[in-house]
């Protein structure tokens, strides 16, 4: 028996880079702070705590962003905002409730750093769809993420589940203005081999293979 493995894909028409100024106006973020982002539920398995432990480590201004979760998650968020005030920034965190899909681009594009600190992700949609906007992406090295973000190309993998070498990761990232933009470029052209387009052409060509080997002909 033979395993094929073809990756989810991400709309790149509809997750694409944007004027960071506008999207900051629109929502109301400063135009010359950096933004942290994360994307994602509210619950222990995504590591929220670990960000915050990061970014009270990192050196100089910064705003965290931490986007997901409704009414039902008050309270793991009450628990993350009494951490944050714990290490003292408070200020510098903010929850926001989940968005709609049609409004997510718009936090992707005002961040310089979106940040996956998941203990395990199946494959990491968030962090296909940050490098679609053309966003460095800081990971841990878990499941699905060892294959979408490249390390040292379009944003980090971090091996171990703890603040301080994801904290190194950001402070790097937030002091190089250059470097951010080259990772996020090499993001966007990393993410096109998972365009929609490409994903259902390769779904195709496995039905293909398997019905050629079937019929003992060539289809396609």
């Amino acid at each position: 028996q033979r395993a094929v493995q073809v990756p989810c894909g991400v709309d790149t028409d509809h997750f694409r880079p944007m004027s960071r100024a506008g999207v900051r106006r629109r929502l109301g973020l400063p135009a010359d702070e950096p933004v942290l982002l994360y994307v994602g539920r509210i619950e222990p398995l995504k590591g929220i705590d670990i960000l915050i432990r990061a970014a009270a480590q990192t050196e100089g201004r910064f705003r965290l962003l931490v986007v997901g979760g409704d009414g039902k998650d008050a309270e793991r968020k009450e628990e993350l905002r009494r951490l944050a005030e714990e290490l003292g920034i408070a200020g510098n965190v903010i929850f926001q409730d989940a968005v709609s899909h049609d409004r997510l681009p718009l936090y992707y594009n005002a961040a310089d750093v979106c940040v996956v600190p998941s203990y395990y992700e199946s494959f990491g949609l968030v962090a296909l769809e940050a490098m679609a906007c053309g966003v460095p992406v800081v990971a841990s090295r878990v499941g699905g993420l060892r294959e979408t973000v490249q390390d040292g190309r379009t944003g980090y993998l971090v091996p171990w589940r703890c603040p301080e070498p994801f904290a190194e990761r950001l402070e790097l990232l937030l002091a190089n203005e250059p470097l951010r933009r080259s990772l996020g470029r090499m993001a966007r052209n990393a993410v096109e081999r998972f365009r929609w387009t490409e994903v259902a052409t390769r779904v195709e060509n496995v039905y293909h293979e398997l019905v050629s080997q079937y019929r003992g002909v060539d289809v396609g």
